[in-house]
């Protein structure tokens, strides 16, 4: 359904755009209906918290159902490439 993509899309720019999510690996997210279903790979319970309160803020969206596991291991990048500045 177009609806669901263009919610899809909104859930991934504002991930991009909320300083707590904007380098994560990994995170997969399909919508159907107003029900967004996150999977993939996270760095902490912190960030899955932080996955999940930006996810339900997007308009239209219904429910949440996410199935993250936590990887402490986990590399930054993703939704986009995280910036590395040198001092």
């Amino acid at each position: 359904m177009p609806a669901d993509r263009k919610m899809v899309h909104a859930i991934e720019k504002a991930l991009t755009e909320d300083e707590r999510t904007s380098g994560l690996t990994s995170v997969h997210v399909n919508a159907l209906s107003g029900v967004v279903f996150l999977e993939g790979s996270i760095g902490s319970p912190e960030q899955r918290d932080a996955v999940v309160e930006v996810v339900r803020k997007v308009e239209g969206v219904r429910l949440v159902r996410e199935k993250l596991q936590i990887d402490p291991d986990r590399t930054v990048g993703g939704w986009r490439e995280a910036h590395h500045h040198e001092e």
